[in-house]
């Protein structure tokens, strides 16, 4: 693995860590209904998606 690739890896275990902070911040503080709840979760998740692609077709700065 190339330093470039282990960086890259190294952002998004960070930007993972970060959109779960934002999961459990949504979940500490409103009371969710089952419906918004999944919604939620499929949004960050397509967010994550979305950082992967950019991070695997892109170069670093």
């Amino acid at each position: 693995m190339s330093v470039q690739e282990q960086i890259k890896e190294n952002l998004l275990k960070e930007i993972y860590t970060d959109i779960d902070k934002m999961y459990d911040f949504m979940e500490q503080h409103f009371i969710l209904s089952d419906e918004h709840e999944k919604l939620v979760i499929k949004q960050l998740n397509k967010l994550k998606d979305q950082f992967y692609m950019i991070a695997k077709q892109s170069s670093l700065s």
